[in-house]
């Protein structure tokens, strides 16, 4: 009796071995799954968190993702990445979700920093005595795509071509959201700010 060797893949770095687990997925292999669990389900997990600001909705996101992979899975063209995939089954399940309760995520004041940051510019870095509350009022001028949109540009370093599969939106719109975004917070905080 042949034994299969156990699957070990490296999804995010290398191709062939992302087209082996999509196919052992297609054909129901838990082995598989259980992969792209361990390789993608804290992203995921952060994603949802960020956009929702509830811990239990974003686990329970999570959740819906995984147990929905095996069938949307075939639907997957292989275009994109397969975590440029899941990041769009997660906006899209966590914009319904915002959509359905009309309400917006707050900031996590861990990454406050970053996004202050991004919004303002690192040169102003050191000059900033912010308040997290303040910056939270600041983001809350975005919609919630919009502030995912920034996450996944500036915290988690996705590529203007990434952020327009995830979006389905041409690379131009999602340049000047973004721009957009971060004068929307940069005016925010500088009306309600001292710094030079």
């Amino acid at each position: 009796m042949r034994c299969n060797p156990p699957l070990t893949l490296n999804i995010k770095n290398n191709e062939m071995n992302e087209k082996v687990i999509i196919k052992k997925i297609q054909q129901g292999s838990r082995e598989a799954l259980g992969m792209l669990w361990k390789s993608h389900s804290t992203n995921v997990l952060n994603l949802a968190f960020r956009m929702l600001k509830n811990r239990d909705e974003a686990e329970d996101v999570l959740m819906d993702i995984f147990v929905s992979v095996p069938g949307k899975i075939k639907n997957f063209r292989g275009e994109s990445a397969l975590s440029t995939w899941l990041f769009r089954l997660t906006v899209n399940e966590c914009l319904m979700r915002l959509r359905s309760k009309k309400r917006h995520a707050e900031l996590e004041e861990g990454h406050v920093e970053l996004l202050v940051t991004s919004a303002i510019g690192s040169k102003h870095e050191e000059q900033i005595d912010y308040d997290p509350e303040l910056l939270e009022f600041g983001l809350s001028k975005l919609s919630a795509e919009t502030r995912s949109m920034l996450w996944l540009k500036d915290a988690e370093d996705l590529s203007i071509k990434d952020l327009s599969e995830i979006y389905d939106m041409p690379e131009g719109t999602i340049k000047a959201r973004l721009s957009r975004a971060r004068t929307v917070v940069k005016n925010y905080l500088q009306e309600n700010l001292n710094y030079a």
